[in-house]
């Protein structure tokens, strides 16, 4: 449940906003485009568009985010061209740790992270060594997909 009106700006309300955020442990996030339509995995109500490539799962951890390789769904590859939707490798957003960077930034899980720092990742292990490199001298952009449509934040170690 959203605690303010930036919350549902970020969370779940239908504006788009610039946000930003002070975090605990010296992060910073700032938010260029806050999309808010849901969160979780099911990213077109109940349609889910991307799932892991592996069962179980490989999981990678960093940011405060848990990633795995994403793979489209055939509901994905049907609904793309009609409902002008992108299909990109990257890593599926399987949870993220509350208040963290991630978290903060506005980053939900069932959001496919496809370029980190101006560069395409392929999967869970590369988005998460780009990752890992977010610095505090410049901003990162990730940019990523949320129910096929894509997005952007900057993250900043403080």
């Amino acid at each position: 449940m959203p605690s303010s009106a930036s919350d549902t700006n970020r969370r779940g309300g239908n504006a788009t906003a610039m946000c930003r955020g002070r975090i605990g442990a010296g992060l910073v996030a700032v938010v260029l485009l806050c999309p808010g339509e849901g969160n979780g995995l099911a990213q077109g109500g109940a349609t889910i568009l991307y799932t892991c490539t592996a069962e179980p799962p490989r999981e990678t951890q960093v940011l405060g985010l848990t990633l795995c390789d994403a793979a489209p769904t055939a509901e994905l590859s049907a609904r793309a061209a009609s409902d002008n939707l992108q299909q990109r490798e990257g890593a599926l957003v399987l949870d993220l740790e509350a208040n963290g960077l991630s978290y903060e930034a506005g980053l939900h899980a069932g959001d496919v992270i496809y370029r980190v720092g101006g560069v395409d990742v392929a999967g869970a292990e590369a988005a998460a060594e780009s990752l890992a490199e977010v610095e505090s001298r410049a901003d990162t952009v990730v940019n990523f997909l949320r129910r096929g449509r894509p997005y952007r934040v900057k993250l900043r170690r403080e």
